[in-house]
């Protein structure tokens, strides 16, 4: 049986039932006037029977299409903050023992429980504690670090895309060391920023772009562990000592940028207290222009806050992420954190003032066998108390589960987690 086509049927079916209701609505009361329907309207029921009724015999229509509307660009940056990447020899060592010919170095073990974790953000900042100025110079663990070349290599493969560079140890083998430091970064590509060739390389305020928003990146240092540039090196390092100095490079960086973001080495080592001056200068910072500030050197978690500048913009401040990965032998030093947000700035045409959204604290753990053996890194989730209780810090100082829980709740920072 041939197939109907039931549009038209349906069509044909309602002219037939509209003339059938003219014909009795107008038997009530005139005559039919047949000039009212002519015979081209008229409906052949022998069309309607065989399904060939003629589309011709409708009245033209119509259809207006509309196309579809273009929402504005949303101006909106997610980013990864690291801690600090703190390379003991153990690190180091064991890199050494792992890789699969001399002279190289496998860190992925290291890392592997947060590998996942760093290549998810737009942009990922990483504060780089130790040097890394070539093999040529020997590697170094404490108090002056001298790390290999295949670290920043790797760092860079698991998605760091900035690099801070302005610590206490950023003067360990002194200026040549830090020159070749430099010239390490140029040479692969790296963002570096913190230290400086020369003024001229200093006022180059490094910048990365996101999403068609332009994010400009600052790094000072309170301490160079007693150590000093001397009066006739172009080298430059950004120090925390003159907030107005940092001020008008947080100027200059804002003619150049949507977001700005701050690093600050800073803060008592091993405290886990926030003090009054650096709550003093973040806020300052942040009216300055300032949008993001991420605090390390304690080597320990402090808090995290945002607050609101008078213009109206957000800034976020983590006053101390503590290590990313490290071999130190006391049990907060073990405790770190890797921090996710989002710096939104509204749409493209109706930008807003900066807000941070999306906050999440994702803690992670040291974790290393009797005499630092088999350095590695666990997110806290994939983490357990029998783990804990093996822990070779326990050695040194106390530390289990709840010790790691306790800690986080303290510094306020189990409001960030997600379950």
């Amino acid at each position: 049986m041939k197939k109907k086509n039931f549009r038209k049927l349906f069509l044909a079916e309602t002219l037939v039932l509209t003339a059938v209701l003219g014909l009795t609505v107008s038997g009530c009361g005139e005559p039919v006037n047949e000039d009212a329907f002519p015979a081209a309207n008229m409906v052949d029921t022998a069309d309607i029977d065989t399904g060939t009724f003629s589309e011709s015999t409708l009245p033209e229509t119509t259809v207006t299409t509309t196309s579809e509307t273009t929402l504005p660009r949303e101006l909106r940056v997610s980013f990864t903050a690291l801690g600090d990447n703190l390379i003991h020899s153990a690190i180091y060592n064991q890199a050494a023992r792992r890789a699969e010919n001399e002279g190289e170095y496998d860190f992925s073990h290291a890392y592997a429980g947060v590998a996942g974790l760093l290549d998810n953000a737009d942009i990922t900042v990483l504060n780089q504690e130790t040097l890394i100025c070539g093999d040529e110079y020997g590697l170094s663990t404490y108090p002056c670090f001298n790390s290999p070349e295949a670290l920043g290599e790797y760092m860079a493969e698991l998605g760091v895309d900035v690099f801070t560079i302005a610590n206490n140890h950023t003067l360990d083998k002194g200026e040549k060391g830090l020159r070749d430091c430099l010239e390490y970064y140029d040479e692969h590509g790296f963002v570096r920023v913190g230290a400086y060739i020369d003024r001229s390389d200093r006022e180059n305020i490094r910048t990365v772009e996101a999403n068609g928003v332009i994010v400009s990146f600052l790094s000072y240092t309170e301490s160079l562990n007693g150590l000093s540039l001397s009066g006739e090196t172009p080298l430059e390092i950004g120090r925390t000592q003159d907030l107005e100095v940092i001020k008008s490079e947080i100027a200059a960086a804002r003619e150049i940028s949507d977001i700005c973001v701050v690093s600050l080495h800073w803060g008592l080592e091993n405290s886990s207290e926030t003090e009054d001056y650096q709550r003093s200068a973040a806020r300052e910072l942040g009216e300055a222009g300032a949008d993001v500030i991420i605090g390390n050197h304690p080597h320990v978690l402090r808090e995290i806050e945002t607050f609101e500048n008078s213009d109206g913009r957000e800034t976020i401040c983590a006053y101390s992420l503590g290590n990313f990965i490290s071999a130190q032998s006391v049990g907060t030093n073990l405790i770190g954190g890797i921090l996710n947000f989002e710096v939104s700035l509204g749409t493209e045409g109706d930008k807003t003032p900066a807000k941070i959204e999306g906050i999440e604290f994702i803690p992670i753990i040291t974790h290393y066998d009797t005499n630092y053996a088999n350095v590695r890194l666990y997110k806290l989730s994939d983490y357990n108390a029998d783990l804990a209780a093996a822990h070779g810090v326990r050695a040194f100082t106390g530390f289990s589960y709840d010790y790691i829980t306790e800690y986080l709740e303290k510094q306020g920072l189990d409001e960030f987690m997600k379950s």
